[in-house]
């Protein structure tokens, strides 16, 4: 079933507008599911690995709307399984700053939500996630040069509704089977701020879980690079339930990323239409204010109530695969 064609002015479109309110005012994230506390199921990691895998195949959420309503928004996910007491997420209080929250503060919150006891966090897992962007969507904007395609901007909004929606039912699946979970970004402290430090941040990071959990690495750009490339969305879920890593961690957090492997690309920074993006690093201030100007033209060029930009994730070596493998 195809969903429903947006308002003809999309500027009264409340999908776009709670999206984007929630994103940066942490208001209106959903309330956790009822907790069976009479249940305590053991699961594996295959559940959960197909789980997500089934979701994006057959859920009705992974679809774009007109005038590209059927296609899909997502390709098969990325799955990394992180061990909720990994020493690195403790050590992101340092590196990202103290108000980034550990396994074991999310499950420490909705513990107390669900009225229970909160588990320790060696009887945690977090399992994260990557969901690449289909093909017409990375070539119809890496053809822009100044602003994200009309496809991109759907898949901005409609993208980060389907991912919001998959994280919800799989915690409602997993609490119905009387296993606490929660997701980082759906606590009430979660919006995005301005840190002395870092700029713009917030208390859950999903691209620095799916570094931990080995799914890639970061780019120039800050845009997260997997076998798959960057041009993607990426969540998790936080479970009381004990995992195992599938997955290799890099060794260096720009690993998979050309420029700071061999010192010859750079494109990202040539796809910024502001410069926001210098063999420094990826100025997000200046990104940010780009990207919000982007809201009017969405709303009356594309239809779809967002911000949108992602000019650097596309048209470059690192959109739909690891650079770093055309290198050996």
């Amino acid at each position: 079933m195809v969903a429903a064609r947006p308002p003809r002015f999309a500027l009264f479109d409340k999908r776009g507008w709670n999206t984007m309110i929630s994103e940066t005012l942490g208001r209106g994230s959903p309330k956790l599911p009822p907790l069976r506390k009479d249940r305590a199921e053991a699961l594996d990691q295959t559940w959960l690995e197909t789980f997500l895998g089934n979701f994006i195949a057959h859920d009705p959420a992974n679809r774009l709307e007109p005038p590209y309503a059927g296609e899909p928004i997502y390709q098969a996910p990325l799955i990394g399984f992180v061990r909720g007491d990994a020493p690195l997420l403790e050590t992101y209080k340092e590196l990202i700053g103290p108000f980034h929250h550990t396994p074991a503060e999310v499950m420490a919150w909705a513990a107390k939500e669900q009225g229970v006891k909160a588990p320790a966090a060696n009887e945690i897992g977090v399992v994260s996630f990557v969901l690449p962007l289909s093909d017409a969507t990375v070539t119809d904007t890496a053809a822009e040069k100044i602003h994200s395609s009309a496809r991109w901007a759907q898949t901005r909004l409609f993208g980060e509704i389907c991912m919001r929606k998959m994280m919800q039912q799989l915690i409602a699946e997993l609490s119905g089977m009387g296993i606490l979970a929660a997701a980082g970004d759906f606590m009430p402290d979660f919006r995005k701020r301005h840190f002395p430090k870092i700029g713009w941040g917030s208390p859950w990071s999903h691209r620095h879980v799916a570094f931990a959990a080995g799914l890639g690495g970061f780019g120039m750009h800050d845009a997260f690079i997997t076998e798959k490339g960057c041009a993607h969305r990426c969540g998790s879920v936080v479970a009381a339930m004990p995992v195992k890593s599938n997955r290799e961690r890099l060794p260096h957090y720009r690993h998979n990323c050309r420029q700071h492997r061999l010192g010859n690309c750079m494109v990202c920074a040539k796809r910024c239409p502001i410069g926001a993006i210098t063999e420094h690093g990826h100025d997000k201030e200046a990104c940010s204010k780009y990207v919000m100007k982007s809201i009017p033209r969405n709303i009356f060029g594309n239809k779809v109530a967002i911000y949108s930009c992602g000019l650097c994730m596309v048209g470059t070596p690192c959109a739909q695969k690891n650079p770093m493998e055309d290198a050996k």
